[in-house]
Parts: structure tokens; C-alpha cells; sequence
């Protein structure tokens, strides 16, 4: 990866921050424009701004250790808190003869993925259940006082019940599919319950995925799951988790196993795009040796064109097609294809909102 030059942060630096390129930032930070806050405000954006002080160098100006110090000590209790959280849903769902399997980041922090839980900060909780036992386990958590919310017309529709709130807490979102359509295909919630492991979470029964279902439905959930604009410009934190990932179990990972997935179902192209968008983010080495066909490399190559000229995402039809259509027509043919869908569809034509959210993706392009 080409290193910036500019003295202002911006997302590829701060990918530079977590390669460790201490001599370049020790220069960076002792000119006249170097810019603290835009480095945080990126951070920030990229929800990694508690790792920050982990990933710096020694020798930073006190004012600069003392506040990154306390973001990630205000993260720690956060983190506490929500396992604190986490515990209480558990034993709800173990009352009624379930155990939920942990999924991403907490999934991460309980595996030792992180080994400073301050490092990874959560937006949420996702525990996925047998799809047959969801409306028991969400009715188990509304019964104890969990308030669902409303705010997503289509939530009764997508792969997770509408996400769950005590007072004061996180969301949970009780998933009973590892994503949409497409994603499920790739990876089945019921193959990963089957293959997934005990864990003892200080003596309530939950459960965690094998490392390759980890590793395999954190890569589905960047490329196929996440907006398609994240494909190009994948999270920061997703890109670490990758790693953090595959440094926490080494040897463990059957990374021809994934590869072979990918391949069979089709989507091997995604599966070596986003290695190779890891590589030349973060410099993780790549754990197998891609075969890139001539798409493949074409393709590589309009992200990269696109990353580093990000305005001319308006002119490339593909990006606004899969930006503003794609997935309101997937979520169309899920209403169509379920029942009570059609009725639901009617009573959203004349919403304005729905049609703001489309103006929007539109004018904004869901990019950088």
C-alpha cells in the first residue's frame, strides 16, 4: 500500500497506524499541521478508537496518552457492563432450554480473539438461535422486561428478530440466519449451531462458533451483508478482527476449508478480493495462495481505482446499482415470497421515509 503523504489522517493512515509504521508517524506527528483530532475522528468513525492505544507508539505527548488511556478505560467498563448484560439475556434463554450461540464481537471478546477486552468496541449483541426456538427466545427476553424497537419498518422481515433493549443497555439481535439470502446460502445457521462449541459463561451455557465458522461468517458479513460500498471500503475493524483472528488460532484455522466453501458456492472472487484488501490494508500475509482469473484481477483493480478516487463512484453504474437497488430488491422479493409480506409492502408504498432513505442513498452514494 502506498503510504499517504498528506499530514491530515484519513482511512488509509490510519490502516498505516494499526501496521505499526512507527518511523513514519513519529515524523508525521512532529510537524506544525499534523491534525490529533482528524485522527480521531477517523478512529472514531471506524469504531477502533479504543484500540488506538494499543496500535501507537511509546512517546506520544502526555495530553495525547492520558486521553487515549481513558477512552479505552471508559471501553473496558462499557464491555463489562455488556458482558454483565450478555449474562442475564443467557440465563433467560437457559431457563427455557437454550443456548445461544455468540456470534461476532462478542463471540470474539469471549474466545480471547482480543486479548485486552477494552480493544474491541461492541455496537451490539448477536446471538444466533435455532430458527424454530426464535420467537420462544425473543418472547423470553420481552417477558423479562426487553423492549423491541420499531424504528426499522422491515424488521419482522430480515434474517433477526428486531433488535432487543433493556434500559440503558445494548441491542440484542436474536439472529436464526447467519445473514441475508445470500449469505445463508454460503454458510447455514444450521450448520454452524451443529458445529459450534460449549462455552461456560461463568456457569450459564452459551455457545461459540468453530474458528472456521468465525472466520467464514466474519468474511460473509464484510462483502455480503454489509452495504456494498463496504466492499470496497471494508471497516477497519472488521479488517482487525481478520487478523486478530487468524493470530488467535494459527494453526487451528482451516483456511483451505473456507477457501473450498467460497469456490463451491460461487463467491470465491469476494472471499480473494477481501484477503488481498486485508493484505495491502493491515499487511497480513496471505494464509493461501489465491488463483485470480481475469475478472478477479480486473475487478481488484476498480476498487483500488475507486479507493483512491472515491467521487467517481457516481459514474460507475455497478456501484450505484448495488448501493440504491440491490438490496431493497432482495428485501422485495423476501416480502413477496412471505407470508403477509405482500399486505406489508402496501401499507409502505406511500411511507415518505422509505423514500427519503433512497434519496439519500442516492445523493451520498453509501461511500467515503
Amino acid at each position: 500500500m502506498n503510504e499517504p503523504t498528506l499530514l491530515h489522517p484519513r482511512p488509509d493512515y490510519l490502516a498505516a497506524c494499526f501496521r505499526r509504521q512507527t518511523a513514519q508517524f513519529q515524523t508525521l506527528i512532529g510537524q506544525p499541521d499534523w491534525d490529533w483530532d482528524a485522527l480521531f475522528a477517523d478512529a472514531s468513525t471506524e469504531r477502533v478508537l479504543p484500540a488506538l492505544s494499543g496500535v501507537l507508539p511509546a512517546g506520544l505527548p502526555a495530553p495525547i496518552a492520558e486521553f487515549l488511556k481513558a477512552v479505552a478505560e471508559a471501553n473496558r467498563e462499557r464491555n463489562h457492563a455488556i458482558r454483565a448484560e450478555l449474562k442475564h439475556a443467557v440465563r433467560l434463554l437457559n431457563g427455557i432450554g437454550l443456548e445461544p450461540v455468540l456470534l461476532k464481537g462478542v463471540a470474539y471478546l469471549e474466545t480471547g480473539v482480543y486479548p485486552d477486552i477494552a480493544a474491541r468496541y461492541l455496537v451490539d449483541v448477536d446471538l444466533l438461535l435455532p430458527e424454530t426456538r426464535r420467537h420462544a427466545g425473543a418472547s423470553a427476553l420481552l417477558e423479562a422486561g426487553y423492549v423491541a424497537e420499531d424504528r426499522d419498518a422491515f424488521g419482522h422481515f430480515r434474517h433477526h428478530h428486531p433488535p432487543l433493549r433493556s434500559p440503558g443497555s445494548v441491542s440484542f439481535e436474536l439472529h436464526h440466519r447467519m445473514g441475508r439470502d445470500r449469505c445463508e446460502r454460503l454458510l447455514p445457521a444450521s450448520e454452524v449451531i451443529a458445529g459450534s462449541l460449549p462455552h461456560d459463561l461463568d456457569g450459564l451455557r452459551a455457545r461459540v462458533p468453530c474458528p472456521e465458522h468465525l472466520l467464514t461468517h466474519l468474511i460473509v458479513h464484510s462483502q455480503l451483508q454489509h452495504p456494498y460500498n463496504e466492499r470496497i471500503w471494508p471497516p477497519l475493524r472488521a479488517m482487525s478482527d481478520l487478523v486478530l483472528l487468524n493470530r488467535r488460532f494459527g494453526s487451528e484455522l482451516n483456511w483451505e476449508a473456507v477457501e473450498h466453501r467460497f469456490r463451491a458456492s460461487g463467491r470465491y472472487a469476494l472471499f480473494a478480493l477481501h484477503l488481498m484488501q486485508v493484505n495491502a490494508s493491515l499487511g497480513m500475509e496471505l494464509p493461501v495462495a489465491l488463483r485470480l482469473g481475469p475478472v478477479t484481477r480486473l475487478r481488484w483493480h476498480r476498487r483500488q481505482f475507486l479507493r483512491r478516487r472515491p467521487s467517481l463512484r457516481y459514474a460507475d453504474p455497478v456501484y450505484m446499482f448495488s448501493t440504491v437497488l440491490s438490496r431493497r430488491i432482495a428485501m422485495l422479493r423476501k416480502l413477496l415470497t412471505t407470508p403477509h409480506g405482500t399486505r406489508h409492502l402496501l401499507t409502505q408504498i406511500l411511507a415518505p421515509r422509505n423514500y427519503a432513505r433512497l434519496w439519500t442513498d442516492l445523493i451520498e452514494g453509501r461511500g467515503r
